[in-house]
């Protein structure tokens, strides 16, 4: 039997017509925060030209706990499984990881790796720049300024990053939030 994962961990996938799927989301049903899919533990299997999926999300915002369950297919088509989380999950466990699963997720992640730059490898120490008075919001009870100043210049924010990686030229503020010279 399968153990659970976080949902990332089967990311990507490229189905058997090419199309490459990298992520996914779901708002929290209580704040309405969008969870991404490392957010989710559970269990994903390809099955031929689908992708099931059948996890628990935890929303780090409220703290809610929700079920997920739906099928994924080649067009990237989200549909709802009725079947009840539990009784999915069970399903999906039972069946074996195949080859087909196995190449559909090294075929998505070489995709991915001839796409995007490789990250650095190591998270970079974060440095306290000067903030902006103006605050886009809050993440982990943390306010994310609207830009910080590098070399007397604005640089914007562009994404939370909680693993604390950044590429060549974005800047880390308080170990999660990166900024982009655009």
């Amino acid at each position: 039997m399968q153990p659970n994962n976080r949902i990332d961990h089967f990311l990507p996938v490229r189905f058997g017509n090419g199309t490459l799927v990298k992520q996914f989301s779901k708002p929290c049903i209580k704040c309405q925060q969008l969870l991404h899919a490392r957010h989710m533990h559970g269990i994903a299997r390809v099955v031929e030209d689908h992708m099931a999926l059948a996890a628990t999300a935890h929303c780090p915002s409220c703290h809610t706990q929700f079920p997920i369950a739906c099928v994924i297919d080649n067009e990237k088509r989200v549909r709802r499984v009725v079947l009840p989380n539990f009784l999915f999950k069970l399903y999906l466990r039972s069946l074996p990881a195949n080859a087909i699963e196995q190449k559909a997720r090294e075929d998505g992640q070489a995709q991915l790796a001839r796409e995007q730059p490789a990250p650095q490898a190591a998270p970079v120490p974060s440095v306290d720049y000067p903030r902006a008075d103006a605050v886009l919001g809050q993440y982990q009870g943390k306010p994310i300024p609207a830009y910080i100043v590098v070399n007397g210049q604005e640089v914007p924010f562009d994404r939370v990053e909680p693993e604390g990686r950044v590429a060549n030229g974005e800047y880390l503020l308080d170990g999660c939030f990166v900024y982009k010279a655009a």
